[in-house]
């Protein structure tokens, strides 16, 4: 089950979401920020990742799973920062760890960068369904050409939070760098994210 997905509509407003968390926590005898921490020391709870890991683990009911999550969506949603520019692929791989940070679906992005490495523009490519996205070199060239990019990265999410590249992202990976040698556009990395770390293609001398 898709938890966020099917039981987001209960909580319409941000006022109602905080409402049911406080709810959910004082039915847990949680009520202060002592008590908070003297819970997350239990379940052993002592960084943002591990929270993350246990609200969408197998230990934690649904109720509290849903308001967390939630919480973490919309947090998201207030103020994501482009990235203008870059001068690593661990600087680039964080960036994106933070950007895909929550997402229940497998989406697609394309960063377009000119001679300098700086961001022309950045593209989602495809949104998935929970497990996989359907996408074509076709739809990242097309988009590559409208701005006379130089380079271009991709970046894609494991909602499974599984960060190694699969078989299908391999064999689109190698299309896609063919591809790219064709049009003359460089293809400088692929990224797959997870909620907690990245995997590079090109870290991995894979691209």
């Amino acid at each position: 089950m898709n938890l966020y997905e099917d039981n987001h509509y209960l909580l319409h407003t941000d006022k109602q979401l905080i409402a049911k968390l406080k709810e959910v926590m004082e039915q847990r005898e949680i009520d202060s920020i002592d008590r908070l921490l003297e819970k997350a020391t239990a379940k052993n709870i002592r960084s943002l990742n591990d929270l993350w890991d246990f609200v969408t683990g197998p230990d934690c009911d649904e109720e509290l799973a849903l308001c967390v999550k939630s919480l973490v969506h919309r947090i998201k949603r207030l103020h994501n920062e482009r990235i203008e520019a870059f001068t690593s692929s661990a600087q680039l791989g964080y960036y994106l760890q933070d950007k895909f940070c929550g997402s229940e679906q497998e989406k697609v992005y394309a960063l377009f960068l000119d001679s300098k490495n700086k961001v022309i523009a950045e593209k989602m490519i495809c949104e998935g369904t929970l497990n996989r996205s359907i996408i074509h070199p076709r739809d990242i060239f097309r988009r590559a050409v409208i701005y006379n990019c130089c380079s271009f990265v991709l970046a894609h999410n494991h909602p499974s939070g599984d960060d190694n590249p699969s078989k299908q992202d391999i064999d689109f990976t190698n299309k896609v760098k063919q591809a790219s040698k064709m049009m003359g556009i460089e293809f400088l990395d692929h990224f797959v994210v997870s909620d907690t770390d990245y995997f590079s293609f090109r870290e991995a001398e894979l691209l």
